[in-house]
């Protein structure tokens, strides 16, 4: 017998790849994504790397995973998209009644949310300057200690303090626009295509230096066990086999969080009321209600420091930003660890909004069973979320900074150590295009029965050859 939960899923499938409309919706993010991540492949014409440069730094590699990957190449999106999330969360932050004129924004539905989008726009412009200067004097100091006789240099030069007003200018022109390049790719994935724009482009960087950050740190194993030994080659195995086991435990773990649903009852009036408990609806609220929005905010958020590090003198404030406020200390992975509990509890209460929903509940005649319609819903619902977010939070964080805990243990450098925060992305990242193509299918499918149904009864009704009249 045939059983029921494969043919749902293959049914699903195959209305997914035969509808014409979701097909083109993935042909357009698949090409968009092709095209951003080969752009992130070419170095800038005026940007000499050596042939064995390779990013490294707790500050370079949350910087390259917020550019997908277009740091590593010092391409055209080295900046990426983390200054665009850095203005996102400011202005939210802003929009929670802290600003009057700015929450009435929030409130304004698709109208309001167009204008927090311009501000959010103009917002990115400063951030976007400081952090392509900060890349510009990190990649030119990175170049100068890496002590390798092949040095990196920008516009013919090694040093920022060579670098002429015009050169500096021309620069941060071209790094800021590459920023607003990949938000216009991002903007058109989301409206065109399928999924989260930003996601998405921070998403294919990661999925493209999976083979290479596995192989560099496989080399990496065999560099620090003795060769002479004659159970190298049992002991680098052995090595390796416990990194990729590590990368698997974690994997798991991003999958269950991403997985697990606590079910709130809902009773309907009226003819709709349920009598059994088997029958009820319920309202599902995941373990991680925010899902990777809290990783990705924290993961801006703690390059702060590392960037206002890059326009100070070489004294004490600048060693102090550069060896404690980084993920590869505890006070960094400290921080780390409650901007993602923080962004957690933040962003949950946005995306559940529990005052909206019990508005929506007592609109719609529905109610949780032994809850009075109205605040009581509301408070269940918030305290419910707040139960949730407990777990679910300090869960999401503890992957997060895994890596971090590992190289501190192991003595992998954390740029080669499995990423908790990729994985994170990764995960939540898959699992939230799959149900956004799942939606554009339904929507369509919907679209086109409605579209049938319209063309079918909106006939003439005095038609000669016997046609219907009109439905309505």
């Amino acid at each position: 017998m045939e059983n029921k939960k494969n043919k749902s899923y293959w049914v699903t499938f195959k209305e997914i790849f035969t509808n014409i409309n979701v097909i083109s919706a993935l042909a357009i993010t698949a090409l968009l994504l092709v095209f951003f991540h080969f752009i992130s492949t070419l170095t800038l014409p005026f940007i000499k790397l050596p042939s064995n440069y390779r990013s490294s730094g707790s500050f370079a590699d949350m910087m390259n995973l917020l550019a997908g990957g277009g740091l590593a190449k010092m391409s055209w999106f080295a900046v990426g998209v983390g200054p665009y999330i850095t203005a996102q969360i400011l202005v939210q932050l802003l929009s929670s009644d802290l600003i009057p004129p700015m929450a009435r924004m929030a409130k304004q539905g698709e109208r309001g949310r167009r204008k927090l989008e311009i501000i959010t726009r103009i917002t990115t412009l400063p951030f976007c300057l400081l952090q392509a200067y900060a890349v510009v004097a990190m990649i030119l100091q990175s170049g100068s200690s890496s002590g390798t006789t092949e040095g990196i240099t920008i516009f013919g030069h090694s040093s920022i303090s060579e670098f002429s007003a015009g050169e500096i200018a021309s620069l941060l022109l071209i790094f800021t626009g590459g920023t607003y390049v990949c938000v216009f790719i991002g903007d058109i994935i989301t409206k065109r295509g399928v999924g989260n724009g930003v996601t998405l482009l921070i998403l294919s960087g990661i999925v493209g230096s999976i083979i290479p950050d596995f192989t560099y740190a496989f080399h990496f194993i065999q560099s620090k066990i003795n060769m002479s030994a004659a159970t190298y080659q049992l002991t680098v195995a052995l090595s390796y086999i416990l990194y990729l086991a590590f990368f698997v435990i974690v994997l798991m773990f991003a999958i269950f969080i991403n997985g697990v649903t606590r079910k709130i009852p809902v009773q309907q009036v009226g003819q709709g009321l349920s009598f059994k408990t088997k029958d009820l609806a319920y309202l599902p609220i995941k373990l991680n209600p925010a899902g990777v929005i809290p990783v990705i905010f924290a993961s801006s958020i703690i390059t702060i420091p590392g960037t206002i590090a890059q326009f100070l003198p070489e004294d004490n404030a600048k060693w102090i930003l550069q060896d404690y406020f980084t993920l590869n200390s505890w006070v960094g992975m400290a921080l780390y660890f409650v901007f993602i509990i923080l962004f957690s509890f933040f962003y949950s209460y946005v995306q559940i909004n529990p005052a909206q929903l019990a508005e929506n509940f007592e609109k719609s005649g529905k109610f949780i069973p032994g809850v009075k319609n109205g605040e009581d819903t509301e408070k269940q619902i918030t305290k419910v979320l707040a139960r949730i977010n407990w777990i679910g939070a300090p869960f999401l964080a503890i992957i997060a900074i895994s890596p971090y805990l590992l190289s501190k243990v192991t003595g992998i450098p954390s740029g080669l150590s499995l990423g908790g925060t990729g994985i994170i992305i990764i995960v939540s990242g898959t699992l939230e295009l799959w149900n956004s193509i799942k939606s554009a299918s339904t929507t369509s499918g919907y679209n086109v029965t409605r579209t049938k149904i319209i063309s079918t009864f909106e006939q003439e009704p005095n038609s000669t050859k016997g046609g219907t009249t009109r439905l309505w």
